[in-house]
């Protein structure tokens, strides 16, 4: 396959291809330059460096006296391209799902960044009102940001006024000093494990038909709806529950 082909299959149009590869070949150079490279009429040149730049595939080199361009390395670009086919071959099975009208219509679902835990836990808050909520909970990862620090402490506040309960095992770590003492207030029923048998840097939730798996220090988030799963989990949850010595923390009904 050419090269240019190769590029069109990865979104560009032909012109976006022919400057993009002028651009690869030059390493840098003006509208100009990359025009009569490509083969492409310099104003519309023009029009297709800021249509690359957009897509972060070009950029323009500040504090220079001509306007000058660079390319993205193809190696980032095509490692950005096949992290782009992943996120959306994840969604394969929820696609599936929907055209399967025979079986159960289960979801998976994939969270990344801040802003896609905080949609992920605040989502449960809603599907589990007045109901409990098990976990398997994480010490607090250094690089958690003051932001996600207070969007956790708000979910918290928000189970409080749903009435949703929460039981959960959690290492009896120095980071979670802020939540050892409100377990009352809250509504929680905790055990603080010895960090020599448990010492999570991932957290596991389990809902009524749900699980939901998500790690603060890469930011990344599992919704899982599946209610094997789920009481099967649940299951593990409550034979630890009874196993472990700990001394229950917080409300118990």
């Amino acid at each position: 396959m050419k090269i240019e082909e190769a590029l069109k299959n990865l979104g560009l149009d032909e012109k976006e291809a022919k400057v993009y590869m002028a651009l690869v070949q030059l390493g840098r150079g003006s509208a100009q330059i990359i025009a009569d490279q490509a083969q492409v009429k310099r104003p519309t040149t023009y029009v297709i460096l800021e249509n690359l730049i957009d897509k972060g595939l070009a950029l323009k080199i500040p504090r220079t006296r001509k306007k000058l361009y660079i390319a993205k390395s193809p190696d980032e670009f095509f490692a950005e391209a096949e992290e782009r086919f992943n996120l959306s071959k994840s969604i394969l099975p929820q696609l599936m799902a929907m055209a399967d009208k025979t079986g159960p219509q289960f979801k998976t679902l994939y969270y990344e960044g801040e802003r896609g835990i905080q949609n992920m836990i605040t989502e449960s808050v809603k599907r589990m009102a007045g109901q409990e909520i098990l976990g398997f909970y994480a010490r607090e990862t250094e690089n958690i940001s003051p932001e996600m620090q207070e969007i956790f402490h708000q979910w918290n506040e928000n189970c409080k006024k749903a009435g949703v309960k929460l039981r959960g095992m959690t290492p009896n770590d120095p980071s979670l000093a802020w939540y050892k003492g409100r377990e009352n207030y809250f509504g929680w029923a905790m055990k603080y494990l010895d960090p020599k048998d448990y010492l999570s840097d991932c957290s596991i939730e389990i809902g009524d038909d749900f699980i939901q798996i998500f790690s603060l220090r890469y930011m990344q988030g599992v919704f899982m709806q599946n209610p094997d799963v789920a009481k099967t989990l649940r299951q593990i949850f409550e034979m630890l529950w009874k196993c472990r010595p700990e001394k229950v923390e917080g409300k118990i009904e």
